[in-house]
């Protein structure tokens, strides 16, 4: 709503909208009709790209610059809209509204005057929040440092303290200390090793130096020389014979120890085992009998393996020997091939000493032996790694070993083996 304030200046003025607002009607031939009255004498600009658009029924928006314009306005740039009014489809007038955009420019001055100085002051107060916040956070990081650098090989007892709440940093340090568990049983499980390794090995070279002190001493007959020398070559040999035992538990353990894979029949390889060990036995008079038990009387099944053949010879050499050391003169040894669906268990079984049950949760360790009466029977000491080799070259191959015994009745080691088919002779499907 307007009205006209005076009638006697050239063209009607409407109400006074302030120092910052402006109103101005103006017809198609840029003469004014109405304007404000705090327009005084000025006008607002219509140029003819503007009046242009407005003919052609287009609102047309723009910004005066205060530094291109007379400035009639207090501050700040002006925005300026030029709206056609339609009547019978022809623009009859056009509509001028102006405002300036110094509250604005001012506002968004404060706003960066403000951001300014805030934004500095909540970077600075965020780095100090976060630093004490970040060396909050690792402090338990930085005690877990500082214990783990004091645990070396002399002091491999030191654990991590584990806090009170389970967050992150509690399952680290617990996960920190089950593995310094393990490297402790490692350092221990190598310092017993190197030990019982050098134990080993010293006694058949004391034995071997003792012998041959004695020989030097007195002059002796060709006879005696003959006895001393084959001492010291059995004593070379078990020297020997630990030294090859070392090497192949060194290469299991670390992985360089290659299996040569190849169709293996099993009883033929059971059956040389028991030949080469044949002779030891008969020292003794201890008989060893084969059998295969096979579920199909009509027919015998020959079973095969994939495995490595002189390694699996040794493994059942080793279970013979031990069986034949430990069993009663006069007595027998029966070796049993039986398959089980898709694996062959092999059973050694003698009529020995047997194992106590303290003793025989240990039989797979490095150098365990069990008590003394197992190695009062008149035979040579084993080393106490063939069965802890065997074990590893049996699982090597897929398969598992089993010790069942009883005091003053004898034991039974079972070997269980993945089976295979022989197919055309070079390969083995398993």
């Amino acid at each position: 709503e307007s009205r006209i304030l005076s009638n006697q200046i050239k063209y009607p003025i409407i109400v006074n909208f302030g120092s910052k607002r402006f109103v101005q009607i103006v017809s198609t031939n840029r003469q004014i009709l109405i304007k404000s009255s705090n327009l005084h004498d000025a006008s607002l600009p219509l140029t003819t790209q503007v009046l242009s658009l407005a003919l052609t029924r287009h609102q047309v928006f723009e910004t005066l610059s205060r530094k291109l314009h007379n400035r009639f306005w207090d501050s700040g740039d002006l925005r300026l809209l030029t709206y056609p009014v339609i009547d019978n489809g022809a623009t009859k007038y056009l509509v001028q509204v102006a405002s300036s955009t110094a509250t604005l420019d001012n506002n968004l001055f404060e706003l960066r005057l403000l951001l300014g100085f805030a934004i500095p002051l909540a970077i600075i107060a965020a780095a100090i929040g976060g630093y004490y916040v970040a060396k909050k956070a690792f402090d338990p990081i930085n005690r877990i440092v500082r214990t783990a650098q004091t645990i070396s090989a002399e002091h491999l007892d030191k654990r991590l303290e584990i806090g009170k709440v389970d967050d992150e940093i509690s399952r680290l340090s617990k996960t920190l200390n089950a593995m310094f568990d393990r490297i402790e049983e490692g350092f221990r499980l190598q310092k017993q090793f190197t030990a019982d390794a050098s134990h080993e090995l010293r006694t058949p070279l004391t034995i071997l130096l003792g012998e041959i002190e004695v020989a030097l001493q007195n002059k002796r007959t060709p006879e005696d020389y003959q006895e001393i020398l084959r001492s010291a070559i059995e004593e070379i040999r078990r020297i020997t014979t630990i030294v090859d035992e070392l090497l192949t538990i060194a290469r299991l353990e670390s992985g360089q120890l290659t299996l040569q894979k190849t169709p293996v029949r099993l009883d033929e390889l059971l059956l040389e085992a028991v030949s080469k060990t044949s002779a030891y036995a008969s020292r003794r008079n201890i008989s060893i009998h084969f059998d295969v038990k096979n579920h199909n009387a009509a027919q015998t099944e020959e079973v095969y393996i994939n495995g490595d053949r002189d390694k699996l010879l040794n493994v059942f050499m080793n279970l013979l020997d031990n069986a034949i050391k430990y069993s009663n003169d006069n007595t027998s040894i029966t070796v049993i091939e039986e398959i089980q669906g898709n694996f062959v268990k092999v059973d050694v079984i003698d009529k020995g000493i047997g194992i106590s049950d303290s003793d025989i949760q240990h039989v797979f360790d490095r150098f365990y032996r069990a008590d003394k009466s197992r190695t009062d029977q008149g035979q040579k000491r084993g080393s106490g790694l063939g069965l802890s080799i065997a074990k590893s070259l049996i699982e090597a191959h897929g398969g598992k070993i089993e010790i069942q015994s009883t005091l003053g009745i004898g034991t039974s080691v079972s070997v269980i083996l993945p089976r295979g088919s022989y197919g055309d002779g070079n390969s083995l499907n398993s």
